[in-house]
């Protein structure tokens, strides 16, 4: 039970979709990339705003009133991170240099498939 302390359940599957669709990303497994102007286009934190009664329901109160106030491309950000968690998944991010400019590109991935086992005699990566 990993979500004892940001939240009291873990959301179902539509509510989820329906997160990822604020981020332009079709399902969990969606490998696409965006960076936090992408965010800005897809006018993200309006479409997260409008979920804030549904998240109200999984974050424990004290989180919620941290998380869910205020809500900006950082905190779009921390959120979808936040419930990725929950199904074993994560926001994996890169820097690129585009124009002179750095940007950092978000994508999700299964940590599932990328697990790092030590051993005494080795080291080895799983990407089962």
């Amino acid at each position: 039970m990993k979500y004892f302390q940001l939240f009291t359940g873990r959301p179902n599957i539509d509510f989820m979709t329906s997160l990822l669709n604020c981020y332009g990303l079709e399902s969990m497994d969606d490998s696409k990339e965006f960076c936090k102007e992408d965010l800005v286009e897809l006018d993200t934190i309006q479409k997260v705003e409008e979920l804030i009664p549904e998240m109200i329901i999984y974050y424990l109160p004290c989180k919620s009133q941290i998380y869910l106030k205020d809500i900006t491309i950082k905190r779009c950000v921390t959120i979808l991170a936040q419930f990725l968690k929950l199904y074993d998944y994560k926001l994996n991010r890169k820097e690129k240099i585009v124009n002179r400019k750095k940007l950092i590109y978000y994508n999700v991935i299964n940590t599932k498939f990328c697990q790092i086992h030590i051993s005494k005699e080795k080291a080895e990566v799983n990407f089962s």
